[in-house]
């Protein structure tokens, strides 16, 4: 897989819930399921690469990466220049924009699908 396919990858695994860890993008990347993106790809991602697409993926305004903060300790989002400098990876929370969702059904209608068929 290409960069920008595992970044179609990672905003599959954010289009069902509000946010996401990267430990649960993880997970779901790495799930043995047979119409799982690790079986379609036919090896496990890797954390460096998932970073790596997370990071494009907000640095094109497609996901949002968020933290909670004081004072309040909400989830705010955090600039792209703080991830894993001034706020660990651990502490992270992913959120898929319209423009992300929308994004990736491009990418599912066009390409993914005949790519990737599912069982």
């Amino acid at each position: 897989m290409d960069p920008t396919e595992i970044q179609m990858c990672v905003a599959d695994c954010l289009l069902d819930d509000d946010v996401e860890s990267l430990e649960l993008i993880m997970q779901a990347l790495n799930d043995e399921d047979e119409a799982g993106w690790r079986v379609a790809r036919g090896q496990e991602f890797t954390v460096d690469e998932v970073r790596a697409a997370l990071l494009a993926l907000a640095a094109a305004g497609q996901v949002t990466p968020c933290a909670e903060q004081a004072p309040d300790f909400r989830l705010q989002p955090v600039p792209g220049r703080e991830i894993g400098v001034k706020i660990p990876w651990e502490s992270l929370w992913f959120h898929l924009e319209p423009k992300g969702r929308k994004m990736f059904t491009q990418w599912w209608e066009n390409q993914g699908r005949h790519q990737y068929p599912r069982p």
